[in-house]
């Protein structure tokens, strides 16, 4: 069995060691492992003859791979080392971040036959794999220090949204659903169930549908903005709140006629550098490897 083990040498997060013993792991469970890793214009050379492609890494570069695999119509199964800042879909479906662990453990699943297939989410722009927002946070991804995340991780996001108070920013987006034109000031598409980190935007969303979750907000006040995380901290339903509406859909358009120079988009807790038209469900499902203890 031929494992490619995937990485981002760019990433903040980036270690040689780890790396090295996910490898050596692998090999004491009888594959063999071929080296990959992303690039900064986003390609990836997926090695032929390869059974599974394993990422380390966070969210991010697992979107980086699967946007090359959904390019190259390369349909292997893939697993997800959980190696980033946040790891959103490596927590939703269970990977150990322990590399014997996760090396014995995804073994077992892909003999096993344990898989999930995903329909991949695709904006105009790429695919994203957890979620996608405009709005605040989108604005804190864009505006945070990357020398910060990588001593306090995904907490230097919230630093940064804690400066858009001072001066709090709103737009207004027009999201069109078939025929209708919906009209807010910030918007979430949730595909998996986890939000930046433990916390659940929708409870009911799983990876696995082919279908994804807009949660719109409109009247975004500091106020209500605090009203809104307030109840997803405390593991509350947002959508009980009288300024938002819960939507499952397979596809919108996106419109953004005003505040454009304070228009910011995030996907898999990386900066959009473009906005995107255009959210829809494709052709193209990802094949999980699901980890099953042996």
């Amino acid at each position: 069995m031929f494992v490619q083990l995937i990485h981002n040498p760019a990433s903040g997060t980036h270690d040689d060691d780890r790396l090295s013993i996910l490898s050596r792991a692998f090999e004491a469970c009888g594959a063999s492992v071929v080296a990959g890793q992303t690039s900064i214009n986003g390609m990836v050379r997926f090695a032929t003859h390869v059974d599974l492609v394993c990422v380390s890494g966070g969210d991010g570069a697992l979107r980086q791979v699967v946007a090359e695999m959904a390019r190259q119509n390369i349909r292997q199964p893939v697993c997800v080392f959980p190696a980033g800042t946040v790891n959103l879909i490596a927590r939703e479906l269970g990977y150990s971040s322990q590399a014997e662990q996760f090396a014995q453990e995804v073994m077992t699943g892909f003999l096993n036959g344990a898989r999930l297939k995903d329909p991949l989410a695709m904006t105009d722009h790429g695919p994203l794999v957890a979620c996608l927002s405009a709005g605040p946070e989108g604005l804190a991804v864009a505006r945070h220090r990357p020398s910060l995340k990588k001593r306090i991780g995904g907490l230097a996001y919230a630093v940064s949204a804690l400066g858009l108070l001072a001066s709090w920013p709103r737009s207004t987006f027009h999201l069109h659903i078939d025929q209708q034109r919906l009209i807010c000031e910030a918007f979430y598409v949730v595909k998996g169930h986890f939000f930046a980190g433990d916390w659940t935007l929708v409870p009911q969303a799983r990876l696995g549908m082919n279908h994804f979750h807009l949660l719109s907000l409109n009247r975004l006040t500091r106020w209500n903005y605090l009203r809104f995380l307030l109840k997803v901290a405390m593991n509350k339903h947002p959508e009980s709140l009288d300024f938002v509406q819960l939507q499952s859909i397979s596809s919108f358009r996106i419109e953004s006629p005003t505040g454009a120079a304070q228009l910011a988009f995030q996907v898999d807790g990386d900066s959009m550098p473009d906005a995107p038209e255009e959210v829809r469900i494709s052709e193209f499902s990802v094949e999980y490897c699901l980890p099953q203890a042996g």
